[in-house]
């Protein structure tokens, strides 16, 4: 998804992670070292595995007050969000200075791949704000109709023989 990405045009770049996300700035930058660039904010994840949904209320409220800084420093004029923790409080902080007509950043959601038949909790509450999102299944695709399908390495098209 990022290497995709023609960085002349999209910069700066800002990659937000969970402050428990171990990997992913050190995959990213392993796959591609020119992202050494790029700013990395770690801000605390909405909901960890696991956790219960009443403590996740005040987790998801910390994690909003570290976005709206993040947010707010950086006036992105694209956001483009692919997992749960981090990306809601990012997401909606970003419609709400849109709304305000602070800046109008655009929201691209990309589906999780392993979503095949319906869509995650994430996918539900971003459904209808973004403007555009992306699945990577015809079964997603036929049910969400605003949703644009996207190629992969598996081919859709093929007939069983």
């Amino acid at each position: 998804l990022m290497q995709s990405l023609d960085r002349t045009i999209l910069s700066p770049l800002t990659m937000v992670v969970a402050d428990t996300d171990n990997t992913s700035e050190r995959r990213l930058l392993h796959a591609d070292p020119t992202f050494s660039t790029c700013t990395f904010v770690k801000i605390p994840r909405s909901r960890e595995v696991g956790q219960s949904y009443l403590t996740s209320i005040f987790s998801t409220g910390l994690a909003f007050c570290k976005t709206v800084g993040v947010v707010a420093r950086t006036r992105p004029d694209l956001v483009l969000i692919n997992g749960p923790g981090t990306c809601l409080p990012i997401a909606y902080t970003t419609l709400f200075f849109r709304m305000a007509g602070i800046f109008q950043g655009k929201l691209i959601f990309v589906e999780s791949f392993c979503r095949v038949q319906s869509l995650s909790l994430t996918g539900k509450l971003l459904y209808p704000v973004a403007d555009r999102f992306i699945v990577h299944w015809e079964e997603l695709l036929q049910k969400f109709p605003r949703s644009e399908l996207v190629s992969t390495f598996i081919q859709h098209d093929q007939k069983k023989q």
